[in-house]
């Protein structure tokens, strides 16, 4: 399957559909370019994780409220709670603020969940306003499933209703970020984006660390990462269960590895 290379060539809706379509498993980058209006802040990136053509985890600077203030509003999380876990953060607390929430028995497993599900369509919602952007495709990475974690955005939070490009020629309903007045045409594609990936990308993707991330961010992904997979943590558990931790941790060494060779 072939990608365009820029955003502008085409939607994010019709990006995310072909993926879809595709069942595909990856992470679909987008580094912002300037566009027509000036509104995009070029090299900041966005990432999109999906599993099965469906979007699992949406990385993205663009403003969405905290988790810790999502859990407030509904009502789940007061102030001193509040307090609790700021306090954890600011103090240097490698985990999540879902992990911290959970396994400190701050929050509920259900409600943290639910959370995460709204940050997560509020980020994807957000990343219909770009205007232009460079894309890339990488392999996807192994998780480590949790029982707080997320389920997968449904097709219905970042298919339906969304802009295509099939919808150029038409008087289309507009999402809340386009102006009613855009109908200038996109400049050229650029090149055509294949699902390829290097050595480094894999050791990268298996640790859950972005292009950027230096020795210091691969020291720290890898020692979370062991402390949750190594066999020791697994002596009782059933013979099955020990096999396949001691896999995955085989495969986070081998990345360590090549990243710090």
């Amino acid at each position: 399957m072939l990608l365009p290379g820029r955003l502008s060539a085409s939607t994010l809706g019709d990006l995310l559909g072909a993926l879809h379509r595709e069942r595909t498993s990856g992470r679909l980058e987008l580094a912002e370019i300037r566009g027509p209006r000036g509104r995009s802040v070029p090299g900041r990136t966005h990432r999109i994780h999906l599993a099965g053509g469906l979007v699992t985890t949406v990385e993205s600077e663009l403003p969405v409220p905290p988790l810790g203030e999502l859990l407030k509003r509904t009502g789940a999380l007061d102030d001193a709670l509040l307090v609790t876990l700021l306090r954890r953060i600011d103090a240097g607390d490698p985990r999540s603020s879902g992990e911290i929430l959970v396994t400190e028995r701050i929050a509920g497993a259900d409600v943290v969940r639910a959370a995460l599900e709204q940050q997560r369509r509020l980020r994807i919602e957000a990343l219909f306003a770009i205007e232009d952007a460079q894309i890339a495709f990488r392999i996807a990475r192994p998780v480590v499933s949790e029982s707080w974690a997320a389920r997968p955005l449904a097709p219905g939070d970042f298919l339906h209703g969304r802009p295509r490009r099939r919808d150029a020629g038409k008087a289309p309903s507009r999402g809340p970020h386009q102006a009613a007045n855009d109908d200038r045409e996109p400049p050229p594609s650029g090149p055509r984006v294949t699902l390829v990936a290097t050595a480094r990308d894999h050791a990268l993707a298996l640790l859950g660390l972005g292009q950027r991330a230096e020795a210091a961010d691969v020291r720290k992904a890898f020692r979370r990462l062991a402390g949750q997979l190594h066999p020791d943590r697994f002596e009782s558990a059933p013979v099955e269960e020990r096999r396949k931790s001691a896999a995955q941790f085989a495969r986070i060494s081998a990345a360590y590895h090549v990243l710090v060779a």
